[in-house]
């Protein structure tokens, strides 16, 4: 938990729910959330003006999917991975289908180990 301790982390889940379980995970890890955005539109405008250290994103959201989101966080060269309510395939270009993914319900454990690995390195 420490080692994420004071990370800016941009979260991407449009389900209420959800959303605000993980961000409270999060915020209990130390993770400073950033969001939880629920919509395209809203995870572009962070990821272009947050200085993150990685990002959380929900496949599927209002607006289409977070292709556009992690195309620019790629682009800024940013670590993120995705978590979906879907099983495979999910539709993503193959430049972001080696990406880590997470099915929900989210395992914290998971969650954490991946947090770790994809912001902080092994």
């Amino acid at each position: 938990n420490d080692r994420l301790a004071g990370l800016p982390n941009l979260l991407v889940e449009d389900n209420f729910l959800i959303a605000t379980y993980l961000k409270r995970l999060l915020m209990s890890w130390g993770v400073e959330v950033v969001g939880p955005a629920p919509s395209v539109n809203e995870a572009q405008q962070l990821a272009e003006v947050k200085d993150l250290s990685g990002a959380i994103l929900d496949v599927n959201i209002v607006g289409g999917n977070s292709v556009p989101i992690a195309t620019r966080l790629q682009a800024r060269g940013l670590p993120f991975f995705f978590i979906t309510g879907y099983g495979s395939p999910l539709g993503l270009p193959e430049t972001l289908s080696q990406r880590p993914r997470l099915n929900k319900p989210i395992d914290e454990r998971k969650l954490q180990t991946t947090m770790q690995n994809e912001f902080v390195g092994a």
